[in-house]
Order: C-alpha cells, then structure tokens, then sequence
C-alpha cells in the first residue's frame, strides 16, 4: 500500500493528539520550527530521515509504525506479550528459587534443632535439589537450559540414592537402581543424541539401526547387572536372553520394516499391525516355552473365567489388529488404483 503525504500527516496529527502535545510543543521536542511540523501534518512535506526516530519516540509509536502510517496492532500486542511472558517467567523463578531456598533452610534447621546432628536433612537436600533442577534452571539464563536440567537432575538423583543407601538399607539394591536409571536414560534420549550428533552419512541413513543396536545392549548389560547384583549370573543366559529377545523381536521387525521397506506407507502400516496381532498370541506362548511351562491355550469366547480371560483378551487384540490390516491394505490399493504415489523422502 503507497502511503502519501496526506495519509502521514494525518497520522502525525492523530498521534499528536493522542498525546496531548501542540504543533509548538512538538517542534521544541524536535528542535524544529512549528512550520515544519504544520507542514508534515498539511500533506506538505516529509519530515528528514533524520528525524524519524526522534518523531517515532515523541508520538508513542515505532519507526516502521511512523513511515508506514499506521499503527502495528499486531506487533504491539506481541510485545505485550512477550512483556508478560517475561514477567511471568521471572516470578515464577524468584518464588521457585525463594521456595526452594526456604525449604533446604527449614529443614535444616528443623533437622539440627531436634536431632542435634543432620541426619534426614541429607535425603531433602538431593530431593529438593531435583525439583529445583526440573522447575527453576530451564528458566535462568543459562547455554542449553534444557540438557543442563537434565544431567542435574540425574546428578540429583543419583545423590538421593546414595544418601539413602548410606543411611538406611545398604546392599546390591543401589547397583540395580543406578543402571536403571542410566537404562531409562538411555532409552528415552538415544534417539534425540544421535539426532543432535553429528554422525557420518552412512550412519546417519541408518540411525534407526543404530538406535535398535544401542539400546538392546543398553538392555541386555542392565539384564547383567541386574542378576550379577543378586548373586544370580547364570540366569542372565538363559531365560533372560531368550526371554528378552522375545521382547524385542516385536520392536525390531516393525521399526525396520517402518524405515527400510520400499512400499508406501499404509502398506507397510498394514504388514506391521498385522505382525503385531500376531504377536499377541504367539508372544506368551514362546515365553512359556522359554521357561518350560504348559502351553495353556484356554480360549472360549462363551467362558470369561480367570482361566480364559486372558487368551480371549489376546485372541480379540489379534482379531482386532487383522481388521485395522486388512483396512490399511485396502486404502493402500486404493491409493496405488488412484494414480502414481510420490516417493516418501528418505528418512534422515
């Protein structure tokens, strides 16, 4: 939209107005004559670029809201809410920061003045320790708020465990719930790492493998330490393994055949909710395998008994999973019936 003379004097004058300045009062502001400032508002004349700023200030306006003569209600109204935002960012973080403070020096005291000694005070200190790291240190001003939380936290975390180890029950209980902690970790983070990381092109086509391959050792070490911890390592081979494999065939077979297999995507989505109904009757019948226990096959949809409730459950999941197949396949046709089906970018 062109903007004239006439359209800037006008809002000129407006915000003039809007102020409560005179022609005069306005000119002395600006060190310019009060003709100077009647002709900007007369259509007559552009004011120096010089002076844009200046006016800008002097009417309440920005600069972009002065040339283009009109008021930025939008970009006002995000400034305001930026302003809000961070003066609610910044109480939340003084009253988390004044709690938090609080808390540890009540405790202290409370521990010291009863007891005479700290004793309980060493297991709030890590606990409040964590919850200041997940509510008030993504809020200070601080390079990567969100990892730094994270690796306090766990830091956090782990002090808690020891303090109680220490104090209360020790024994192989802590070995067990450090690894998993790290196994969760492990778990939920790998795949944003690798997304962060970065990997040479080969590995970065094949992160999903990756994924797969660091987090099935991730869980096959926890499964060492878990029975090397209670004195029973000789577990670890067998069931565990098998038992563990039979766990995560599942999650292999479909996230591989979602990342490699050179089909469309309901196609594919067709051939993993069809692998995984079937999964729900074969899944605890190998395990029983594993651990030398009768097949018990106690399907009877006329029976709901504790007997019975379980297989029908599974038979129900698997006549469930065949249906939404079988639809997906459906639509999979369809599409391909339809006309040309773009290729699906590679997966970074």
């Amino acid at each position: 939209m062109e903007i004239t003379k006439q359209d800037f004097g006008r809002f000129v004058t407006e915000r003039r107005r809007a102020g409560g300045l005179t022609q005069r009062q306005l000119a002395e502001r600006l060190h310019v004559t009060e003709s100077a400032v009647s002709k900007w508002e007369r259509g007559l004349s552009y004011p120096d670029i010089t002076l844009v700023q200046a006016i800008a200030a002097e009417l309440g306006v920005s600069g972009q809201e002065l040339i283009s003569a009109s008021e930025d209600r939008e970009g006002r109204a995000d400034k305001r809410d930026a302003r809000s935002y961070r003066g609610w960012r910044s109480a939340i973080l003084w009253t988390t920061l004044l709690s938090w403070t609080a808390a540890i020096l009540a405790c202290f005291i409370v521990n010291l003045s009863v007891q005479h000694t700290l004793s309980w005070f060493w297991v709030v200190l890590p606990a409040v320790g964590i919850a200041f790291c997940l509510t008030t240190l993504p809020l200070l001003p601080v390079p990567g708020p969100g990892w730094l939380a994270l690796g306090g936290s766990t830091a956090c975390l782990m002090a808690l465990l020891l303090v109680v180890w220490l104090q209360f029950s020790t024994g192989s209980w802590l070995v067990i719930a450090v690894s998993a902690v790290v196994f969760a970790l492990l778990l939920v983070f790998t795949p944003i790492w690798l997304t962060v990381l970065h990997l040479p092109g080969g590995l970065r086509r094949h992160r999903t493998l990756l994924v797969l391959v660091i987090e099935t050792a991730a869980l096959l070490l926890f499964l060492l330490i878990v029975f090397v911890a209670i004195g029973r390592a000789e577990l670890w081979l067998w069931p565990a393994l098998p038992i563990a494999a039979i766990g995560a065939a599942p999650i292999w077979v479909s996230a591989l055949a979602i990342r490699y297999l050179p089909l469309p995507g309901l196609a594919v989505a067709a051939l993993v909710t069809a692998f995984l109904g079937c999964c729900a009757l074969v899944m605890d019948r190998a395990v029983a395998a594993v651990l030398g226990q009768p097949d018990e096959w106690a399907l009877d949809l006329g029976s709901w008994n504790a007997e019975t409730i379980e297989t029908n459950i599974q038979f129900f999941i698997f006549l469930a999973a065949l249906a939404v197949a079988l639809l997906l396949g459906i639509s999979a046709l369809a599409r391909a019936a339809s006309g040309p089906t773009r290729k699906a970018p590679a997966a970074v």
